[in-house]
């Protein structure tokens, strides 16, 4: 009797060992490379996480700090992150070898677009839009003008670079007018336009970010257009997407500007199975909430948002995700 106890208790073991077994199979653990601890991409981090969990209990989305975006391809083709958030104008540069790449990166897909609405918005002193008559950023050309852009090596001051130097405005030919270039954060970006030592400041930002407000209460600010060749150029060359800033989108900003604004995207290896990749897509779109409510600028995401990614392959599992919602 005892023996068939035995006997019995060890079977329950094994199938329960192997219904554990089956069920830990079903989670999926991943590394997401980010950027800053404290940032939206961050919070979209939170967002992906929860997302995951919603589809799964038991899978986990873990975030991993990184210095951006172009580091996040790297991190991810050596294996050190699953899944990482990008700028599409990083991923189209990699994927071109340019720098700061030696050679074409290609072994990404692109699952889903996370926003399409963080405008490059030139912010310039008042005084010296009005004492240069500058309303354009082509009107820069032979000014004397202290420019702050992101960090050298940022895609939003490659962009900068970039736009100006269509328009034969190198930043060479600023400092021999007796300007400056200045390669800052948003803090002190915000520092250096509140007293002065700034003349105009570009970044890709939301409308209505804090910062801007805050220069505006110390400061009277222009913003700039930028011409329609140029957004046509850097839409083609950098995936960056045409964009127009309503009228009073600030107290102080009377009429529409038109320009261009940068977007970033969730991204895997190429390599990752279908099956993986639309598991994870499926469970973005059916619980697309978790990322609208990270931050109030993300009530704008919508599953066509997700899908507008121009220029770069969508991995087919993500393909596969969208078409089978869209039945």
């Amino acid at each position: 009797m005892s023996k068939t106890i035995l006997k019995s208790s060890a079977v329950f073991a094994g199938i329960l060992a192997a219904s554990l077994s089956a069920n830990s199979a079903k989670a999926e653990n991943y590394t997401l490379c980010g950027a800053s601890p404290g940032g939206l991409w961050a919070l979209l981090g939170a967002g992906i996480d929860a997302a995951v969990k919603q589809e799964e209990p038991s899978s986990t989305v873990t975030y991993q700090t990184s210095s951006g975006g172009f580091a996040n391809i790297v991190q991810m083709a050596q294996g050190n992150c699953d899944m990482s958030i990008v700028h599409l104008g990083e991923a189209v540069i990699a994927s071109k070898g340019e720098t700061p790449f030696q050679e074409p990166m290609e072994d990404f897909a692109v699952v889903a677009v996370l926003y399409n609405w963080a405008p490059m918005q030139w912010l310039m002193n008042e005084n010296f839009a009005e004492e240069h008559n500058i309303s354009s950023i082509a009107d820069i050309k032979g000014t004397p003008v202290d420019l702050i852009v992101n960090k050298n090596g940022i895609l939003p001051s490659i962009l900068a670079e970039a736009s100006l130097k269509k328009l034969g405005i190198g930043f060479s030919d600023i400092e021999s007018n007796g300007g400056s270039i200045q390669y800052q954060g948003s803090q002190t970006a915000e520092e250096l336009m509140k007293d002065g030592r700034g003349d105009v400041w570009t970044n890709a930002m939301f409308i209505g970010t804090g910062s801007i407000g805050s220069i505006a209460e110390s400061v009277d600010l222009r913003l700039l257009s930028v011409p329609d060749d140029i957004i046509a150029y850097m839409s083609e060359t950098y995936g960056s997407v045409p964009y127009t800033i309503p009228a009073g989108s600030y107290d102080w900003q009377k009429q529409e500007i038109k320009t261009f604004g940068a977007q970033a995207a969730l991204v895997v290896p190429k390599s990752d199975s279908p099956e993986e990749v639309e598991k994870l897509t499926k469970a973005l779109l059916d619980h697309i909430a978790e990322l609208q409510n990270v931050h109030s600028s993300m009530k704008a995401l919508t599953p066509e948002v997700m899908q507008s990614a121009k220029g770069l392959p969508y991995h087919e599992g993500a393909l596969e995700a969208y078409k089978a919602a869209a039945e």
